[in-house]
């Protein structure tokens, strides 16, 4: 049964998920900003000096992003599958319905209703948690690189 209080519920909580997603976005790119900029010079020095470049950060740029970009990429076809899953459920009730051979019920046509209000929620939660959880993996390999290499550089520089 649809109850508009709990589905406003649902919205507002999926609303804070996507705002909660979108500050990670930020801090995502601002780490990623740091990085790029702490390994640049790393770079640039091993350019200069090719036996005392440091082969230990320079060997992680690739399989930490091969790594996290995977895994995003995984969240992000589950979560499809998971949303055309749904939607061929729907699809299949819906389907059901018309090789009746007779009109709906008022009953039938209150649940088709039902089901394609939740059908919309549900799509729009699942759209929130995407968001978060493609995201989750970038944020926190960018935010702990760039605390890493903050800490790297404050060493160094003493």
């Amino acid at each position: 049964m649809f109850d508009p209080f709990s589905t406003w519920n649902r919205l507002l909580v999926a609303g804070a998920s996507v705002t909660r997603t979108n500050m990670r976005a930020v801090e995502t790119l601002t780490a990623a900003n740091a990085v790029v900029a702490a390994r640049g010079k790393i770079i640039e020095a091993a350019v200069r000096s090719p036996l005392t470049g440091d082969h230990a950060e320079l060997g992680r740029m690739v399989p930490e992003k091969v790594d996290a970009f995977s895994r995003a990429g995984s969240a992000t076809v589950t979560a499809w599958w998971e949303a055309q899953s749904a939607w061929a459920r729907h699809m299949q009730h819906l389907g059901g319905m018309a090789m009746r051979g007779r009109p709906p019920t008022p009953a039938e046509l209150a649940d088709l209703g039902s089901r394609a209000a939740t059908l919309t929620l549900e799509s729009i939660e699942a759209a929130a948690r995407l968001g978060s959880t493609a995201l989750a993996p970038v944020h926190r390999k960018a935010t702990a690189n760039a605390r890493r290499l903050k800490r790297k550089t404050a060493r160094r520089s003493r």
